[in-house]
């Protein structure tokens, strides 16, 4: 399925017994930039896209105020539900934006769902990604252009670049015929981009009929194991934080602000270059009932 951003929130609507429990915030305070915070939290998780960057272009002002946080001591990471590009692919992307975190700083959920597979069983995994993106594991791997792609015994989404309506409908009656794991390393439904938005792999799988739903392993935002992979590192470098010493800040209210309530995190909804750019933020609030403890035009 294509959605708008309209459409994917609705979709996300339709579907809330597939995400995590929503944990209520009281009131939502709105700030200027998100220095205006720093008091309250040691320990920043910035989501990239509609945050950092909106496709291959960096927001303005953005590494400045990733900056700010360093001189003021400040903890800063990035919790990234990329999951095309491999880690050194993601670390080339933000060098490029002008970012400076280091291979550590960078949690994307590809690596997160990789630590949950089984990469060294002999049962043939079909991975739906660009070429230029294939995975490089001891596992046999197919990809949508082989001819066998359809026997694997497993399925691995990565990229919604690579798929389509047609092959949409061809993996529903596969998977009815023959029900399969479905692993899928981006849970969004859509990501945002200079002149409009990408399809990412939730919005085939997030979304799949509630007899096949069953067999789906979602990652990243919101689920918590991006989060603990997160908390893990936290704790390796710094020793333990309280979480509501963490803030969470994204641009989607079900994966970033979800899931960042459901850990016990401050949120921060950025509105102005993501999922709520040009809608009505305070409506879309009221009508998910998740609230972010701060909210922003940008960072």
């Amino acid at each position: 399925m294509f959605y708008s951003p309209s459409e994917a929130f609705d979709a996300y609507l339709s579907i809330p017994e597939r995400m995590p429990k929503n944990v209520p915030v009281e009131k939502c305070q709105t700030i200027n930039n998100i220095t205006d915070i720093v008091d309250d939290v040691d320990v920043f998780l910035f989501d990239a896209y509609g945050v950092l960057n909106v496709g291959g272009t960096a927001i303005d002002g953005a590494k400045q105020q990733i900056d700010k946080l360093r001189q003021a001591g400040k903890v800063v990471m990035v919790v990234t539900n990329a999951a095309t590009q491999n880690k050194q692919q993601l670390f080339d992307k933000f060098v490029r934006l002008g970012f400076d975190f280091s291979d550590q700083e960078i949690v994307n959920s590809r690596e997160v769902l990789l630590q949950y597979m089984d990469l060294h069983s002999n049962s043939r995994l079909g991975v739906i990604t660009l070429p230029e993106f294939r995975l490089d594991i001891q596992r046999p791997c197919l990809y949508p252009e082989d001819q066998e792609f359809w026997q694997a015994e497993e399925f691995l989404f990565l990229s919604g670049q690579a798929w389509n309506e047609s092959l949409q409908q061809r993996f529903i009656t596969e998977l009815n015929h023959n029900p399969r794991r479905v692993w899928v390393g981006n849970s969004d439904l859509i990501a945002p981009l200079e002149d409009g938005v990408s399809q990412e792999p939730g919005s085939f799988t997030l979304t799949l009929p509630k007899e096949l739903y069953p067999n789906v392993r979602c990652f990243g935002k919101p689920y918590a194991p991006i989060f603990e992979e997160a908390l893990s590192r936290i704790k390796q470098s710094y020793g333990g934080v309280n979480p509501q010493r963490i803030a969470m800040i994204g641009d989607t209210l079900h994966t970033d602000i979800l899931g960042g309530n459901a850990m016990g995190f401050k949120t921060v909804l950025v509105t102005q270059h993501g999922f709520l750019r040009g809608l009505d933020v305070a409506e879309h609030i009221a009508k998910s009932q998740i609230t972010p403890h701060y909210q922003l035009a940008s960072i």
